[in-house]
């Protein structure tokens, strides 16, 4: 089975990605902008199939006046170290209508991920910068079994990912989406 992998290749998501994939090898002070910046592009780019936009019309007696807004019935679970990607999420509020965010550490999860909200109402986003561990299978096992998640509306979001990681999610679940910049 195949897995979705989807390489994001727009050149300015590509060059601000870089900076940050060569700051952190280089253990060099991270540039919050260019992390802000990124984090918008990429929501942007993965969630505007998901994204739903109203226009309203406002008639008054003389004046006609036109609104958009977002769907306020979808909801946007987060799944991330808020920790580690507290700047990239920083302005995703501007795109999503009240985003759910959900702390989890990828490198200690140790059966300790728990969610106690009905998790079939939301559309799932699994943000990792370095997807490098195999802690992310643990949550998706999380997702699917114990609250029965279709992951059709689940999407992984990396920079880096692992290429044997992918080979795993692959072989045990093959419909999930996937975005990252660079596969390694």
């Amino acid at each position: 089975m195949r897995l979705n992998i989807h390489t994001l290749i727009h050149p300015t998501i590509q060059k601000l990605a870089y900076e940050i994939i060569y700051q952190k090898s280089h253990k060099k002070l991270q540039n919050t902008d260019n992390e802000k910046t990124l984090g918008m592009l990429i929501f942007y780019e993965i969630l505007r199939k998901w994204l739903k936009i109203d226009n309203i019309y406002i008639k008054k007696v003389d004046v006609l006046k036109e609104r958009r807004l977002s769907n306020q019935l979808d909801k946007y679970l987060i799944i991330t170290n808020i920790i580690e990607c507290y700047n990239i999420l920083a302005d995703v509020q501007r795109i999503l209508p009240e985003p759910y965010l959900k702390h989890i550490d990828f490198n200690n999860i140790n059966n300790s991920f728990y969610c106690n909200e009905k998790l079939q109402e939301y559309r799932i986003i699994i943000f990792e910068k370095f997807l490098k561990n195999y802690g992310i299978i643990e949550i998706i096992n999380y997702l699917q079994k114990n609250n029965q998640i279709n992951l059709n509306h689940v999407k992984i979001i990396c920079l880096t990912c692992n290429s044997n990681i992918l080979k795993y999610l692959a072989n045990k679940y093959p419909q999930l989406n996937i975005y990252t910049i660079k596969i390694n």
